[in-house]
C-alpha cells in the first residue's frame, strides 16, 4: 500500500539515513524527487526472496525482520532492519534476484528508492565510499552469523545473538544494556538455529547466572558478562552501519 507523503517529507527522512550523510542536498532532493513512500502491516512480506532487485528500501517507523526460507515452512532471520537504515540494496549492486526476503516485524512505512536514482546517488564518490564500507560490514556480519551457527554451542549462540541485538539497539543503562521491545523467543530461535523451547531454557540459565533479567517490556544483558560477543559485534561493526545480506 503507497502511503503518501510530500516530496519535502521524503527528502527529511531520507537526510536521517548514515549512509546518506555524504550527499549533497540537490542530489538527495533528486532521488526524493523519484521515490515512493510506502506502508506494511506486521506480518506483510515487503519483498520475496528470488523476486527482482529493482528498488532499494528505506525503514522509517516499525521494524522488519531479513529471511532465508528454511525447510518445511521454516525461515532463517538473517538480521532485523531498524528506522532509517537502507535494505535490499545488494540486488541493485550485482544486479542478481533478491537472496533473502523482508518481512514487517512491526506495522512499516518505507520509501522505495528505484534501481536508476539509486545508480545516480553512487556517482557522488563519498557515498560510494560509504557503500563500500558499509557492504564490507554486512559481509562481515554475515561471517560471524555462520560462525556462530556452526561452530558456537547452543548457550554460545543465544549469547551470541543477544549481544548482536543489544550492540545494534540496545541503550546503555550503567553496566546493563536494555533490549526494548523484549525480543520474542521464536525470534531469538530463528536467528540461532535453535529450537523456541531450547532458547527458552538458555535464557533460564542465563538469567540464574545473572547475565540476563528482563521484564514484560525489555530484557537487560550484563554488559561485562556480554563482553566477549559485545566485543565481536564492534570489530564486525568496523566497517559501516549493518550487517545483512540482502
Amino acid at each position: 500500500m503507497r502511503a503518501a507523503m510530500s516530496e519535502e517529507v521524503v527528502f527529511g527522512l531520507l537526510r536521517r539515513v548514515p549512509l546518506f550523510a555524504a550527499l549533497p542536498p540537490s542530489d538527495l532532493r533528486s532521488a526524493a524527487a523519484r521515490a515512493h513512500s510506502m506502508s506494511r502491516k506486521k506480518g506483510a512480506r515487503i519483498f520475496e526472496e528470488g523476486s527482482s532487485g529493482d528498488s532499494c528500501y528505506i525503514l522509517t517507523s516499525g521494524r522488519a525482520k531479513v529471511v532465508l526460507s528454511g525447510q518445511a515452512a521454516s525461515e532463517v532471520i538473517l538480521g532485523t532492519v531498524e528506522p532509517f537504515e537502507l535494505v535490499g540494496e545488494l540486488a541493485l549492486i550485482d544486479r542478481s534476484p533478491r537472496s533473502a526476503g523482508l518481512v514487517a516485524i512491526e506495522d512499516c512505512q518505507l520509501i522505495q528508492l528505484p534501481g536508476a536514482a539509486f545508480l545516480e546517488l553512487r556517482r557522488n564518490g563519498a557515498f560510494e565510499d560509504k557503500l563500500v564500507a558499509h557492504v564490507t560490514t554486512m559481509l562481515r556480519r554475515a561471517t560471524e552469523q555462520l560462525r556462530a551457527i556452526y561452530t558456537y554451542s547452543s548457550t554460545e549462540r543465544v549469547a551470541w545473538c543477544l549481544a548482536r541485538l543489544g550492540s545494534r539497539t540496545g541503550r546503555r543503562s550503567g553496566d546493563a544494556i536494555v533490549i526494548s521491545p523484549r525480543p520474542p523467543h521464536q525470534e531469538l530461535a530463528d536467528m540461532t538455529g535453535c529450537s523456541r523451547e531450547t532458547v527458552t531454557r538458555i535464557l533460564r540459565h542465563l538469567k540464574h547466572l545473572r547475565w540476563v533479567t528482563w521484564d514484560r517490556q525489555s530484557l537487560k544483558l550484563s554488559a561485562r558478562a556480554f563482553k566477549r560477543y559485545l566485543d565481536v559485534e564492534e570489530a564486525a561493526a568496523s566497517g559501516g552501519e549493518m550487517a545483512r545480506v540482502v
